[in-house]
Parts: C-alpha cells; structure tokens; sequence
C-alpha cells in the first residue's frame, strides 16, 4: 500500500512540476512583453529544479514519516492535501507591471485606436530616445492634470501638433472676390488614429461654390465637389507640456478646375503644440512646404485665379514654404456650466514662393471655440489676408466638432 501511494504521489507531483512551465509559458503568452522572455525563461527553470527538489524530499517523507501522519490523524490526507500545497509553492510570484505596454495585433490595434473606448490612464510619454515603441498600442489621449495644462484642441486654420480623434463639420463663406463676387464650401474632416504613433487626417470638401473660373467674363458661378487631402501624421515626441508631430498633407485632384481645383501636391511640414507655463496658455505652430505635381502652363491662368485654395491656404501653382504660428488662451475649465474650455486664439498663416512665381500671402485669423457638452465643440474665426495678391477681403469660418 505504501509503494503504491508512494507511485501515486511520485505521479501527481511530475504532474505538478510539469505544469509549472506551462504557467510560465501561460504567463509569457499573458504578459506579452517579449523584453522580460529571458527573466522569465530563468523563472521557469528556477522553478521547475525547485519542484524537483520537492519531488525528492516529499518521497523521502512519505518513505519515512507516513507512520507519524497516521499516528496524528485517523483519515490519510496526505495524497489529497500534497498536490494542492506544492501547486501554491510552484505558483510563480510575478508582479504586472503597473505601466504595462499595450500591445496588440495590427486590425485589433486599429479598431481599438479608432473605435474602441478611450482610455487615458493608458497614456505614457513617448519621444525620439524609444522612437520604435508605441506603433503596437492603441492610440490613448494624455489624461487631465486635475485642473492643471490645457486640452490638446484643434483651432481653425490652426496647425495641430497633435493626436486627436474628432470628427469636423466645416462651413466658411468668402467675401470680396475679385470682381466683387463671394464663395462658399462645405468640408468634413476626419481624424482616425492607428495607433499611439499614427493617425491619419481625411479632408474633404463635400460641396464648394464660387465664380466659374473657366468663364470669368459671365456671371455664372460653379458648384462642385473639392480636391480630397489625406494626411499621415506620425508622432515624434509627447509629454505632458508638448507633443511633436510629422505630416505629409497629398492632396488629390478630385475638384474641377472651375473652382480652382483639380490640383494635386505634396506637403510635408513638422508641426508641435506646447503648453509652456502648465497653465492656460497654448503655443502652437508649423514649418513646411508645398510642391505641386500636376502644374501645366495651360492651367495655370485659370488656377492663379484662386491661388491658395489648398488646405491651410496653400498654393496651387508654385512651390511655396509654408509657416503657421498659434497662440491661445483658455479662459474657462471643461466643467464650466457654459462655454466649457472657452478659449480664444489668433493664427497666422504665411505662404511665399520657392519657384514658379514670386508671390507670398500672409492672414491673421482670430477665432474662439467653446464646448456644449457631450464633447461637442463649437469655433468661430475670421481669416483677413493682410499681404499677397488677395484671394478675398475677408473669409468667416464655422464649425462644429465632435470628439469620439
């Protein structure tokens, strides 16, 4: 009976000591951080001698001491109660890390980022010195200081400088054409994040509506669709105080000419917001440039027409370097009863050519938004254009955001 209960114990307990590195592996496969393998790789094995030694020193035991087991308790206990003390002792005894790495399959990624909740206690700095960290964790915002910084806002005409993931309807009507004629356009913008790294910007122009350029001699007026922009961002650097970002801003010739459309170009530019005192105070700018790609010498008289019909203003016909810089200050908190995070700003935008002309524009555009609950947002701004071949005297913007 002994040998047999010894066989039988001697069974459970390898049992034991084998389960040990699948807990080990289980936990890997659960931790999923690949820079702590070696450190747990050394666990396992640690752990799987230590159930050895137990192995050895319980068979000793119930060699020896089953006679002093019986002679404390009527019931034998011991094959019942052995397993379940070793599988406690062979339990590794790691600790999560209370800032752990997110880590997640690509469409996983991209759903969570783009869809899923948002999750601000998973936000971490990332920088230029972990560079390749955080392409692989779901986009995070940086969480609320308890009423310290500012909010990472877009404004209009603004260069952002940061991630967001907002939705924007857009309405803006120009005033003081030449030949005293005003214009129109409706735009949606959509900015979808992939991952804490990259994000992606959508614009498009659903509806835009001024002077047939194509006919300027007659009082006829062209209403058609814009030239969609695409945007890929990538983060460089993000902390509390700051984030850095880089841009290519394609836009595509999906409008008509007639509006000053049609145009395709390429616009890199290195965009950053900072909130320099930790207060209510926000700095925010852009450097770049802008080189057209399907510039021809018989669509330049029409498109010269409507000059900086781009995004931000940018130039259809030439090169250009292009400059923004921001400044604003938020007068209300987010749980104000009204005009939530109330802010107003002023932004330039300045344009001047490289090659192909000789022309810069420059405009200052105050504005203001507020928010009205639920994360919606409501902005206001008027964009006057002070140097350059002047595409209007004065352009009034509206538009209502939604954060999501």
């Amino acid at each position: 009976m002994r040998a047999a209960r010894v066989v039988a114990l001697i069974g459970r307990w390898s049992q034991i000591g084998i389960g040990s590195d699948r807990i080990g592996s289980n936990r890997e496969a659960m931790m999923g951080d690949v820079t702590n393998r070696p450190a747990r790789a050394a666990t396992r094995r640690l752990a799987g001698w230590r159930s050895r030694w137990i192995v050895l020193l319980s068979l000793a035991w119930s060699l020896g001491g089953t006679s002093l087991v019986r002679a404390q308790s009527p019931e034998d206990t011991t094959a019942e109660e052995s397993p379940r003390m070793l599988a406690e002792l062979i339990e590794p005894t790691e600790e999560f890390d209370p800032n752990p790495a997110y880590r997640l399959p690509w469409l996983d990624l991209i759903g969570q980022s783009t869809l899923g909740p948002l999750r601000p206690e998973r936000w971490r700095p990332l920088g230029l010195g972990n560079f390749f960290e955080g392409w692989d964790e779901p986009y995070a915002p940086a969480p609320d200081l308890a009423g310290e910084g500012s909010p990472r806002q877009t404004w209009i005409n603004d260069a952002d400088g940061a991630f967001y993931r907002l939705f924007v309807f857009s309405f803006s009507y120009q005033y003081g054409l030449p030949h005293n004629g005003t214009a129109y356009a409706g735009d949606y913008f959509l900015f979808t994040p992939f991952s804490r790294r990259f994000e992606v910007g959508w614009y498009f122009p659903f509806v835009q509506s001024n002077p047939n350029l194509l006919n300027s001699h007659a009082a006829s007026y062209a209403t058609n669709v814009g030239d969609l922009t695409i945007q890929p961002r990538i983060l460089l650097a993000e902390d509390r105080r700051y984030a850095v970002t880089t841009n290519l801003f394609v836009r595509l010739p999906t409008g008509s000419i007639a509006n000053g459309n049609g145009v395709a170009s390429l616009s890199p530019d290195l965009e950053f917001w900072v909130n320099p005192d930790g207060g209510r105070w926000v700095v925010r700018g852009a450097a770049g440039v802008t080189v057209p790609t399907n510039v021809t010498r018989d669509r330049i008289p029409y498109l010269s027409l409507a000059e900086f019909s781009g995004i931000n203003g940018t130039p259809s016909t030439f090169t250009s370097f292009d400059g923004r810089l921001a400044v604003g200050h938020y007068i209300t908190d987010p749980d104000a009863p009204v005009f939530k995070d109330l802010v107003w700003d002023v932004v330039a935008n300045f344009h001047t050519a490289l090659s192909g002309g000789n022309m810069t524009y420059f405009s200052l555009t105050p504005g203001f938004r507020f928010g009205i609950g639920n994360n919606w947002y409501v902005l206001g701004g008027i964009e006057v254009p002070l140097v350059g071949p002047l595409p209007f005297q004065t352009q009034s913007i509206f538009q209502l955001i939604k954060n999501f």
